[in-house]
């Protein structure tokens, strides 16, 4: 489909993002995806809104062409942070590259956007905060332990929150380290590079 189509289907949005068609139709349903349906019950995005959605993860519209450098191999370690406060998305970048000097580090700002950028990059490490609109960290780290084929290899999740204030939110999956917020830099850039290492 061209990038000037005006929708797009449920399959052609999952087979970009990397995610299930099912997911996709969750997304409509529950109006996170605009779309309507044609005569024959099947539904169509909208292309503005499917657009924006894969130039958010640093995809192209389906038919563009490809980057350049898409085809180079991928960096060895990759991180995704997922916080919707901007200021402590940097500070997180800025501790990742300290202790990860290597690693490419790429961001979501909820829950929502966090599931579509592990199923396209597969990121080693999720660092997530687990107050975000939309769609908070427990229930994206929800999502990521049951419906997903991709797992990180380390789940670090962060609040300004204590663990007693959060707990009648829910309660974290088996193997998620949890940091309380604000991070001590070293703890923090400690707790990576032993994990990693030790997984290595």
């Amino acid at each position: 489909m061209s990038t000037s189509a005006r929708s797009y289907s449920t399959t052609e949005v999952a087979q970009r993002l990397g995610i299930s068609t099912q997911t996709v139709q969750r997304w409509v349903d529950t109006g996170q995806l605009k779309a309507w349906k044609t005569l024959g019950g099947h539904r169509r995005i909208e292309a503005e809104g499917a657009e924006l959605l894969f130039r958010l993860h640093g995809l192209s519209a389906p038919g563009a062409d490809r980057p350049a450098d898409a085809a180079e191999g991928a960096p060895a370690l990759s991180v995704l942070v997922v916080d919707d406060n901007p200021d402590d998305r940097d500070i997180l970048a800025h501790l990742i590259e300290a202790a990860l000097p290597h690693a490419t580090v790429a961001a979501a700002t909820n829950g929502f956007h966090g599931l579509i950028a592990i199923g396209r990059m597969a990121p080693d490490v999720l660092i997530t905060d687990l107050l975000m609109p939309h769609m908070n960290g427990f229930e994206m780290l929800k999502h990521l332990t049951t419906g997903c084929a991709v797992k990180p290899r380390l789940i670090l999740a962060v609040s300004s929150n204590t663990p007693e204030e959060l707990a009648s939110r829910g309660h974290l999956p088996s193997g998620v380290v949890f940091l309380q917020k604000p991070l001590d830099p070293e703890r923090f850039m400690g707790v990576l590079r032993s994990s990693l290492k030790a997984d290595a």
